[in-house]
């Protein structure tokens, strides 16, 4: 009877309204940009600072997860140029569905999935962490990434 009591008890206090931690701080550390020609959504841009959501797992240079979706057009994204705070990435690859994680995953199945490398930055420098994305002939978008959220207490 005490191990029927014991196993009831274990759900009553598992919640499907749980906060997942994780997700909200991918949320939290991510920025949208678009790119409007012709009053139609050319580009759709989604930046994820990784550094932000996982201090542990990102921690010798700036990560960041790099979400395009493009409804029409060629889908070269090497047409993109990159820069944080001016400064060109290290290096820049593409994120293949088998590689997707927990953190790395995208919220539109369509899109293509990039990892961008930077050098790390001072912490005085990371008050003022910009991420630029040139696309060229087309525009720029840019994700200030200068304003941090406060840390979760629970």
């Amino acid at each position: 009877m005490i191990v029927f009591v014991f196993c009831g008890c274990s759900t009553v206090f598992v919640s499907d309204d749980d906060i997942d931690i994780l997700s909200e701080k991918k949320v939290q550390a991510s920025r949208k940009g678009e790119i409007i020609k012709d009053k139609k959504n050319y580009m759709n841009m989604i930046v994820t600072h990784l550094n932000e959501v996982s201090q542990s797992a990102y921690n010798n240079r700036e990560y960041f997860f790099v979400e395009i979706f493009q409804e029409e057009g060629d889908g070269d994204f090497s047409l993109v140029e990159y820069t944080l705070s001016g400064i060109p990435p290290l290096w820049i690859r593409e994120v293949k569905s088998d590689e997707f994680d927990e953190i790395i995953k995208p919220s539109n199945k369509w899109s293509k999935c990039y990892l961008l490398a930077f050098r790390s930055i001072a912490n005085l420098e990371s008050r003022d962490i910009v991420l630029s994305a040139k696309v060229v002939s087309y525009g720029t978008m840019t994700f200030d990434f200068s304003f941090k959220t406060l840390p979760q207490q629970f």
